[in-house]
């Protein structure tokens, strides 16, 4: 994704767009705010008695207290009564009146302290349930993108965009809600102390944060093209390390160790080197940060100094005014990592928009079509596929006409296209030129409900789920365990799992883990059958499948001859012996279409 040209914090735009999220827990956010000015009003009264505190070690009495700033013109008669009545009962004893402050003042920090504590854990409630509904709303778009979108953006880049994106945006929710925005608040409090006890120092103070905001500026931009980077290098890493654990048989047989650790070893060398110019931009910020502040507390400090000196201005007040500025300046230290953190949630946040933001598949073409129940004709009419970044087509110039109730088998090299061309049944690509016509409707039009509620698929790579076998079977149904039975036994499942100690409910593993491969496949195939579709989609069914198995799974296909169209992708010869129609394909062309009852009458 490209970097904004602009780094500040205000014009993190992916990330204050994805805060909206937050206000969906209203109460709990209130409470975390009211939590967090409580925390901050209790810092700056802690911070305001100081002053009194001060006065009394300079040898002032308990009835001085506040008298210079009661005489100020322009106090209200109400105020000045009350803190009137309340410095009353002071006792006139200073150090028994030091002691009562020092206890308002303990008391005020355990206030802040506790207010503190109850906004961090609304807050973290907040934040948590943010990054979930984040999740949730990316894994459902995802599981709505057009195929070749998906193939654009690759699982691993995907899965590294759910997991490890939503929790650097979680981080910068932190940033903003948490302990940060809380200092900020006892920085304000502790600069309106500053302001009371003397604006015009308190004031100077504040020409501290033009070069603050200026060096936030600058690395704001340098922190959110690392923090891409680092997310973008994250992704590759996950793709190496999801490979070779797939590919472990691989690995080991061939003896090849050594390459998949250089592999792995060069991305994480990359990511290693994004992380640590990601870490060294944001290390920069807090030492910059604290410079600045030091110069410029020093400054103010100088400048108090010479009013004591030279202007004869009460010692205490200005003592109580650095203490109050110092607070300030503490709390404010924070705040360079929160904008580091927020900078990196932007740049996170523009990668979750950028898969938000991809359309999702059409489930209604330009007219709302319903596709009646399939009776007639599969047409495949001038059809162009180019998959994504490829410069050859996949398929090109493709006529086809499939009658209803035949079975029609495609054959040809790896390579030429008969995937690619039973992918397009279902809509999971779209033509780039043509179109797909069944029973004369042209499938971009039609609704992919109505369109895929009449097709069920086998696809070459079987894929299970971490469910029971009674699970798989019946994925994305609501079907008896009586019909999901007669499936499985039509495809010569229901002889192996039978046996199995819980039987149908017995879970399966990772990607089906702990069956064979050809056992595998039968539970596909009965997945299929039990949508009971009109058009059934097959590519290599029975490659991993038995001699025995197989006799009987062609039953069960020669039996769907007439009720259902089968378009199937074979190799072997007694697949290719069932088809009405065998078609070969060379470089995603058709080059023969031959009649097997035709083949059959020449033959004899």
């Amino acid at each position: 994704m490209p970097v904004a040209s602009s780094g500040t914090f205000w014009l993190c735009r992916s990330f204050w767009k994805t805060t909206l999220v937050l206000f969906r827990d209203r109460r709990r956010l209130a409470l975390s705010i009211g939590a967090m000015v409580a925390s901050a009003i209790s810092f700056g009264t802690g911070l305001g008695l100081f002053l009194p505190a001060f006065q009394l070690l300079l040898r002032s009495s308990p009835a001085d207290f506040g008298r210079v700033y009661l005489q100020r013109p322009g106090v209200p008669d109400a105020f000045r009564s009350f803190i009137q009545s309340a410095l009353n009962l002071f006792p006139a004893d200073r150090f028994w009146a030091f002691v009562l402050l020092m206890t308002l003042i303990c008391l005020a920090g355990l206030v802040s302290s506790l207010a503190g504590y109850a906004q961090e854990l609304l807050s973290n409630r907040v934040i948590r349930v943010a990054a979930h509904n984040w999740r949730r709303r990316l894994f459902r778009h995802m599981l709505h993108l057009p195929s070749a979108d998906l193939v654009r953006f690759g699982s691993s880049d995907c899965l590294s965009r759910l997991i490890t994106d939503t929790d650097v945006l979680a981080q910068g929710y932190a940033a903003l809600l948490g302990a940060t925005t809380c200092d900020l608040l006892k920085a304000g409090a502790a600069l309106i102390v500053a302001l009371t006890l003397d604006w015009r120092l308190a004031l100077l103070c504040l020409f501290g944060a033009v070069p603050m905001g200026l060096l936030m500026k600058r690395l704001g931009h340098s922190v959110r093209s690392a923090a891409t980077r680092l997310l973008e290098h994250n992704a590759e890493m996950i793709a190496t390390i999801h490979e070779a654990l797939r590919g472990i048989p691989v690995i080991k047989v061939h003896q090849a160790e050594k390459v998949a650790e250089r592999r792995f070893l060069s991305a994480s060398r990359s990511h290693l080197r994004a992380d640590l110019r990601s870490r060294r931009a944001k290390a920069l910020g807090s030492p910059a940060v604290e410079v600045i502040t030091l110069f410029g507390v020093a400054s103010i400090a100088c400048i108090a100094a010479w009013f004591v000196f030279r202007r004869n201005v009460e010692a205490a007040s200005v003592l109580a005014l650095l203490l109050a500025l110092s607070g300030a300046s503490q709390s404010l230290r924070t705040v360079g990592k929160a904008v580091q953190k927020i900078q990196e949630a932007d740049a996170a946040a523009a990668r979750l928009y950028a898969v938000l933001e991809t359309r999702q598949e059409s489930h209604r073409g330009p007219v709302a079509g319903k596709l009646p129940k399939h009776a007639r004709s599969i047409d495949f009419e001038d059809v162009t596929f180019y998959y994504p970044d490829r410069l050859l087509p996949a398929l090109e110039h493709v006529h086809l006409h499939i009658e209803y109730g035949q079975i029609v088998a495609l054959v040809g090299e790896n390579g030429a296209g008969k995937s690619t061309l039973i992918n397009l049944l279902p809509r999971l690509f779209q033509p780039q030129r043509g179109r797909v016509l069944i029973d004369g409707c042209d499938i971009s039009a039609l609704s992919l409900d109505s369109l895929r509620r009449q097709i069920a698929m086998v696809p070459q790579q079987t894929i299970l789920f971490n469910d029971t076998i009674l699970g798989n079977i019946r994925f994305g149904m609501r079907v008896p365990r009586k019909q999901v039975k007669a499936a499985a036994r039509a495809a010569c499942a229901d002889e192996f799992i039978e046996p199995l100690p819980k039987g149908y409910d017995t879970k399966l593993g990772e990607l089906g883990s702990g069956l064979s491969e050809g056992q595998k496949q039968r539970l596909s195939i009965a997945r299929a059958l039990l949508r009971n579709p009109r058009i059934l989609l097959l590519d290599e069914p029975t490659s991993q499948i038995d001699p025995d198995s197989e006799f009987k799974i062609h039953q069960v296909l020669r039996g769907l001859s007439g009720v259902a169209t089968v378009v199937l992708v074979a190799h072997r010869s007694s697949m290719i012996d069932l088809a009405d129609v065998v078609v070969r394909m060379d470089q995603g062309r058709i080059v023969d279409v031959a009649f097997r009852p035709v083949m059959r009458a020449l033959e004899r």
